[in-house]
């Protein structure tokens, strides 16, 4: 029987091990943490659900069959969501995507609806900044895109972030119909299960052996081999979801990354946050924040008290791969040096923004060509 170690128990970690397990393989999976499913997992506080970030699924519907299969495990209910921006300059909150009935409140709004009157049809750009100008105009940008995208990644300007912004811009129309966040042709749901995504950990890893608790401390990528706090595992396949810099022992630098800080606030009161808003963002200068969810939108948890999350980015730890094209070229560096046998797989892994839809597909094709 060919064996195979997995580094992460994670969505992703959990969801090869289970193509894998299916496939015949004998598969043990390492984590450092006590629990499985990393932060898409469901925790409590106060008997009320959370995860460290809110995980619903979304992708576009192209991506039907990632959604088909996590539904026949845990299953799923579409929900319609609305986000909304709070507006310091003029102490009100605006939904996003930008919406003509909130932008036409704004004290300068014939400056902007000038702006966009004069945004040329097409520009090229090359970072984050001039992709945002060309499609809304500076003051939008400014209002909505600037001081959120700065905090977030952790930046000092928002032309460091020149990865996949190399592209022509097309002028962004205002929205005029919907307040929701995802248009026709995207799928957004969430679990129903008060516990969300709980059974489909259980259920992926039935079979394998789980080692957690578990420090790796280096990987011996020529022998196929992790050495451990709790000994040394050798395997025909080696999968890691973590930083591939890692695997490498960062021997051409450290990846950057940027993480986030969770706050848990329980409030007396039975729904804090309006009907349809799931998430308050916070894009202005002066504001640590840059999001606050109220958890019980998304769970349907039942309780006379509510639970939001704050969240306030971080580089105490590893989240977000930035996107910068230095870094991008690091990751891919490393990426293209792994031998044969060893795979860097999912967020972290590829070192790409990408969610739960994206890492169901990429096991299902994995399946394919095991």
């Amino acid at each position: 029987m060919k064996k195979a170690l997995i580094i992460g128990s994670g969505f992703t970690g959990c969801m090869f091990a289970m193509m894998l397990n299916q496939k015949g393989w004998d598969v043990k999976i390492f984590d450092k943490s006590k629990l499985t499913g990393g932060g898409v997992r469901t925790f409590y506080h106060g008997g009320h659900p959370y995860t460290y970030g809110p995980r619903h699924f979304i992708g576009p519907e192209e991506n039907m069959k990632a959604f088909e299969f996590l539904n026949k495990i845990v299953p799923m209910r579409h929900i319609k969501k609305m986000n909304v921006s709070y507006q310091q300059n003029e102490d009100l909150f605006a939904s996003y995507p930008m919406h003509i009935e909130d932008v036409k409140k704004f004290k300068d709004s014939k400056k902007i609806f000038d702006e966009l009157d004069n945004l040329p049809k097409e520009t090229k750009s090359k970072n984050f900044e001039e992709f945002w100008i060309g499609r809304v105009g500076k003051t939008l940008y400014e209002r909505f895109n600037k001081f959120y995208n700065l905090k977030a990644w952790q930046i000092q300007s928002n032309k460091e972030m020149d990865f996949g912004f190399e592209a022509t811009v097309k002028r962004k129309p205002l929205e005029t119909k919907s307040r929701y966040e995802f248009p026709e042709g995207y799928i957004n749901a969430y679990p129903k299960p008060v516990d969300g995504y709980n059974k489909f950990f259980d259920v992926s890893l039935s079979g394998c052996n789980t080692i957690l608790n578990c420090t790796i401390k280096s990987v011996d990528l020529d022998k196929r081999k992790l050495i451990t706090d709790k000994g040394d595992y050798e395997g025909d396949l080696i999968i890691s979801t973590i930083s591939p810099d890692f695997l490498f022992s960062n021997c051409w630098g450290e990846l950057k990354y940027v993480g986030r800080e969770f706050y848990k606030i329980v409030l007396p009161c039975e729904h804090v946050l309006p009907k349809d808003v799931y998430f308050i963002y916070y894009p202005n200068e002066n504001e640590q924040q840059t999001r606050v969810t109220e958890f019980k939108k998304f769970t349907n948890h039942k309780s006379p008290n509510s639970l939001i999350t704050m969240e306030v980015p971080s580089l105490k730890n590893k989240l977000y791969p930035t996107m910068m094209k230095e870094q991008v070229d690091l990751a891919d560096k490393y990426l293209k040096a792994l031998p044969d046998n060893i795979m860097s797989v999912g967020r972290m892994g590829t070192y790409r923004y990408v969610d739960i839809d994206d890492i169901i597909m990429q096991g299902l094709d994995f399946a394919k060509k095991i």
